[in-house]
């Protein structure tokens, strides 16, 4: 039985590697009472720093900046391609999501660009794999909007 997994996605700059920092800190925190160990993986290839611990990181496979170097494209465009390289190598997560055993939790940092999600469906894809590997009923996302664009939308 493969482990659990969290998706945390969400726009750019809305929190979603604090988020992770924090639920791996917390469930650090609770000593003898922690059920399950807290992994976390990033699959962000334009991340630059974490303040978590980093499990696993698909800049090992490919970066956005190497790509924008290299190809001449945008962020944006970089980024696109940088997960359609994902999708094309999807051994290798496959492979660092395997490495977990079914008592162990996995939370993945998740790009925050909207279009891989609305427009191209790239992360659809990633997500329908991970499916096929046996994490259908193992998977659940979070997705994160920060609190002050959020409050302010209800105010008006």
């Amino acid at each position: 039985m493969p482990c659990c997994v969290q998706l945390v996605m969400g726009p750019a700059g809305s929190g979603k590697s604090t988020y992770c920092q924090t639920i791996q800190e917390h469930c650090a925190s609770l000593g003898k009472y922690r059920r399950r160990n807290v992994h976390v993986g990033n699959l962000d290839p334009a991340a630059e720093t974490f303040r978590y611990d980093v499990a696993f990181d698909i800049r090992e496979l490919i970066t956005v900046e190497d790509v924008m170097e290299e190809l001449g494209l945008g962020p944006n465009g970089a980024l696109v391609y940088c997960m359609e390289y994902l999708l094309e190598n999807i051994d290798w997560l496959q492979d660092e999501m395997g490495k977990f055993d079914d008592d162990e939790y996995l939370i993945l940092d998740c790009p925050g660009q909207l279009e891989l999600y609305t427009h191209i469906p790239v992360m659809k894809r990633i997500i329908d794999r991970m499916k096929l590997w046996g994490f259908e009923s193992h998977l659940v996302s979070v997705f994160i909007v920060d609190a002050t664009v959020s409050y302010t939308y209800l105010e008006k």
